[in-house]
């Protein structure tokens, strides 16, 4: 026969199981968010442990049950329901070693674990929210030193070269008589996180990181508990107690974007892919792969056809100054010189500037979307206005002259090859300037993003 501690137990297991069952089936509604396969991989293997003890009654312990993972996977879910613009889910970051010279690859610091987890990433990267789903009373626990780490945290450790000598000096602050306060895992968690947001700049602005404690209630909380929550908004970071929704905090001070196009930067940085689209005849008049001749002609025709780029371009540069580099001029220049048509070559100098606009060479689209901005202004202005491109010198920024480097530390899978095989002088120049004079850099190069991440540049 069963003891009534057996069957009390055997309920809480079913309980976990059902609110467990019911997140997922929610979550697996919303599988087009990116990484949420890694939450849904969660929650399974919650769920397949459930089972194990559900189908033997006998496994089951009290501690199964006091230290499940499903309290901080409930967290994170009242957190996402509570998130309007949700971009990412459980997104491993690089954190930049301290004092760092030159370049690291990504995947250096992803096998040293010198990473954080942010559980969500909203408003297109501008906000990182962990979720600590710890009560009162681990907070305590943590203030006490007897608790070293999040329940949540079994997957993520953010390591560095200098952890051991930290505890050292930490342990040396306590013998000495120091008040060991400053040195609470959650305010070196703190710390990490905050470092990683600076080298993670979206649009050369840092994101701003949310530690969300979703157990705690607004009111009421010991000065223990209270001395924590202020000395984390003393570091940077914002905290969410309590029942209002997560953003609001953010909403109070910076406006919610329209679009993803919003947060770049005022004045942009043009390199020549992008200066070649907004000119190309193929841009404003598309046709079909074989009506032109070459390879490279037909793939554009063949994108054109699936995805007009100009459109696209139009939406991103509205309302924005437009600025190019010296070399970049220089190479698009001797571009246009050569292989450009007539209409091509007068985009070109009315795009600098160097002849007045004339209607007949540009597309209606860039007409429809100037009559549209005359009608919101109020103003009779230039049809091609917006579009005018100033040239600015050369300026690239030592970071990015330091991708023609080899890596600080060297990544034994690729050595760091990878980036500098593909990103030459050139590149470090446009982008390097685009870096320094804090403007977005417009590109049509693809495999830019990703060898920059690769950099930890972005």
């Amino acid at each position: 026969m069963e003891s009534d501690e057996q069957k009390e137990s055997y309920g809480a297991i079913k309980s976990l199981h059902e609110r467990c069952q019911a997140i997922l089936a929610d979550c697996q509604e919303r599988n087009d968010i990116q990484g949420m396969y890694r939450y849904i991989h969660s929650l399974t293997a919650e769920m397949s442990f459930l089972d194990k003890l559900i189908e033997d009654p006998s496994r089951i312990k009290k501690e199964y049950i006091q230290s499940s993972n499903l309290s901080y996977l409930e967290a994170v879910h009242e957190a996402i329901m509570q998130t309007r613009q949700l971009n990412q889910i459980m997104e491993l970051k690089s954190v930049p070693p301290k004092d760092q010279e030159g370049w690291v690859p990504r995947a250096t610091l992803m096998r040293r674990r010198q990473t954080v987890k942010v559980d969500l990433v909203s408003e297109q990267g501008l906000v990182w929210v962990k979720v600590i789903a710890r009560n009162a009373k681990g907070l305590r626990f943590d203030m006490a030193g007897l608790e070293l780490f999040d329940e949540e945290d079994d997957n993520e450790f953010m390591a560095s070269d200098s952890d051991d000598e930290e505890l050292q000096q930490q342990g040396e602050g306590i013998i000495s008589g120091e008040d060991p306060f400053d040195d609470l895992p959650i305010f070196k968690k703190a710390k990490h996180y905050l470092r990683s947001a600076s080298q993670h700049q979206i649009h050369f602005q840092t994101p701003i990181v949310i530690f969300a404690f979703m157990r705690l209630q607004p009111e009421g909380q010991d000065e223990y508990v209270e001395r924590i929550l202020q000395r984390l908004r003393d570091l940077g970071i914002v905290v969410h107690v309590g029942p209002t929704e997560l953003l609001d905090s953010y909403y109070a001070t910076h406006p919610h974007p329209q679009d993803e196009y919003q947060i770049t930067t005022s004045s942009l940085n043009l390199d020549v892919s992008t200066a070649l689209a907004l000119i190309s005849e193929m841009s404003h008049h598309p046709c079909l792969p074989d009506q032109v001749l070459g390879e490279a002609l037909q793939i554009q025709a063949r994108r054109e056809q699936e995805v007009p780029a100009l459109p696209i371009l139009l939406s991103i540069i509205r309302d924005k100054q437009l600025f190019m580099v010296q070399s970049a001029y220089d190479r698009l220049s001797q571009i246009v010189h050569v292989v450009g048509g007539t209409k091509e070559k007068a985009r070109f100098r009315q795009l600098f500037n160097q002849e007045e606009y004339d209607p007949s060479f540009w597309t209606s689209i860039i007409d429809q979307e100037q009559q549209q901005q005359q009608q919101q202004q109020g103003k009779n202005k230039n049809l091609l206005s917006f579009l005018k491109i100033q040239v600015l010198p050369d300026k690239p920024s030592e970071r990015f002259r330091g991708l023609l480097e080899p890596p600080v530390q060297k990544n034994v899978l690729n050595n760091g090859r990878k980036i500098r095989s593909r990103f030459s002088e050139f590149h470090a120049v446009i982008f390097g300037s685009g870096d320094s004079y804090r403007m977005t850099t417009i590109t049509a190069i693809q495999w830019m993003q990703q060898a920059l991440l690769d950099a930890s540049l972005v």
